[in-house]
């Protein structure tokens, strides 16, 4: 009985360990300042037992809010210029092409990849069912048209790839897919905020991003503005974000610069050029957020339905 006991309790431990890794232990307010060249942008993250919502600081003009269910991934995009609003599913966000642009797009119907060739041509040309005519001699049959071997350009001995032949039509093969960047962890922390944090690294295309990001405090939901694209090459700002949601971890600060390589054969470190982009936390306050209107729609807000690209 006692050893049934003890195996139970190490099974609640591991359950309770597991749900508290899983959900966000933090409620309360986090403000953001968003630096671009000369230009800043401030936002406000209000984070709920299992909402957030993110908001502009600025009251310029009618900006976008976003609302996440920290429990689905769903997000609903508030627009105040139109009082309306659209919700977008994580699931379908999710099964959107790993490399966009280079697959069918949604809505639009797909291509086959190795189609059939035609069937040949019958050798008479008209109807075969009519009597001939006496004295008048039977049409000579159609030559076929050659078809030009799979892989093999407009040139014989080309060396351009080509994509499966169709119907004796050569096509081009897309352009190579862009590498994807990744986070890199160092071994490096320091605290902000007072929360213990670790340096990250993200380089892609001659850009170097520097990110100190803490993993006791929620999961990172960047900001949007408009609905996210799925398709064409993305820089390295549209996808630092991502990379650190897939991680669960939240970031405190985060600096992109150019980096100029050293030259070969040198000792020298690469060349790290000035600041393009700086996403920096300035306050962490936390407290318990009671207003449930904040993580709904208006209801004089009309439901749009999102866009299919």
């Amino acid at each position: 009985m006692k050893f049934k006991l003890t195996l139970a309790a190490l099974v609640l431990s591991a359950f309770l360990n597991l749900s508290s890794a899983n959900a966000s232990t933090f409620e309360g307010q986090i403000k953001v300042t968003l630096t671009r060249g000369s230009q800043t942008e401030t936002l406000l993250y209000t984070v709920g037992t299992n909402q957030l919502r993110i908001e502009r600081g600025e009251n310029d003009r009618p900006y976008p809010t976003d609302i996440i269910n920290l429990d689905t991934g769903d997000i609903t995009l508030l627009f105040p210029n139109n009082r309306s609003f659209v919700r977008l599913s994580a699931a379908s966000e999710n099964q959107s092409p790993a490399f966009p642009g280079m697959l069918n797009p949604p809505g639009m119907p797909g291509m086959p990849m190795q189609p059939q060739p035609p069937a040949p041509a019958p050798n008479t040309i008209g109807p075969t069912n009519l009597p001939g005519m006496p004295g008048m001699p039977q049409m000579p049959p159609r030559p076929q048209i050659p078809q030009a071997p799979p892989g093999i350009g407009p040139q014989s001995g080309s060396s351009v790839p080509t994509m499966p032949n169709m119907g004796g039509m050569p096509m081009m093969m897309p352009p190579p897919m862009m590498d994807q960047p990744e986070l890199k962890a160092t071994t490096d922390t320091t605290n902000l905020l007072g929360y213990t944090c670790t340096r990250y690294e993200v380089r892609q295309h001659g850009e170097v991003m520097e990110i100190w990001a803490a993993d006791k405090l929620l999961t990172f939901e960047p900001y949007l503005q408009n609905q996210p694209h799925r398709f064409g090459p993305r820089m390295i700002e549209e996808q630092w974000g991502g990379l650190l949601k897939a991680k669960h971890l939240f970031p405190l600060l985060a600096v992109l610069r150019f980096e100029r390589p050293a030259m070969p054969g040198s000792n020298q470190p690469p060349e790290i050029g000035p600041e393009r982009l700086r996403f920096e936390v300035t306050a962490i306050t936390p407290q318990k957020i009671t207003d449930a209107a904040l993580f709904q729609p208006p209801p004089d807000y009309q439901e749009i339905q999102p866009l299919p690209f």
